[in-house]
């Protein structure tokens, strides 16, 4: 049985702003993952974290993978 709670986050790319729609696996408390932009094609590195106390997703969206190092 998939236990996959999905979240749909709206976030500005960093290389040109555009907004992109992402589908969060809300099922970890912890994930790094990279996706790229449907508008000009450039890696995004997102994290994802849920705060455990206050139950909110919280996401970072980064241009450089330099926080999987």
């Amino acid at each position: 049985m998939d236990d996959a709670k999905l979240f749909d986050a709206r976030v500005h790319c960093p290389h040109c702003g555009h907004t992109v729609h992402l589908d969060v696996d809300t099922s970890e408390d912890e994930q790094n993952y990279e996706d790229e932009c449907p508008n000009c094609g450039d890696s995004i590195y997102v994290t994802m974290h849920r705060e455990i106390g206050d139950d909110k997703i919280h996401l970072r969206v980064t241009a450089d993978d330099e926080q999987y190092y």
